[in-house]
């Protein structure tokens, strides 16, 4: 299948939630025995996003760069005991954060 052809059977299989702009992935299921983030309602300070997941789903996360540090933001629909901003506690250097957002799409992350 070339590259077009896979663009668009994803963009068809994505069709059907008429909610979703399908611009961000969607980040996948919490797998069993995933690691648990420490999330705080304060940031590092002043950030600029650097990826995203899709807004459609109730909870929605951003790679946050702040200087030389990255952190995560927690955006949540209003529900009881679940802040709707809230940040990781801990910030990682490039390399490792990254890592950790792609663990975050996969399931791995909480």
């Amino acid at each position: 299948m070339t590259a077009p052809a896979a663009v668009l059977d994803v963009a068809a299989a994505e069709e059907d939630d008429e909610d979703c702009p399908g611009v961000s992935p969607h980040p996948a299921v919490p797998r069993p025995g995933h690691t648990e983030l420490w999330w705080i309602e304060q940031s590092l300070g002043r950030g600029r996003v650097v990826a995203h997941t899709c807004a459609c789903q109730m909870t929605s996360y951003e790679l946050v760069r702040c200087g030389g540090v990255y952190q995560f933001r927690r955006r949540a629909l209003a529900r009881r005991d679940v802040p709707p901003v809230s940040w990781t506690a801990r910030w990682w250097r490039r390399e490792e954060a990254y890592a950790w957002w792609r663990r975050l799409l996969a399931g791995q992350a909480r």
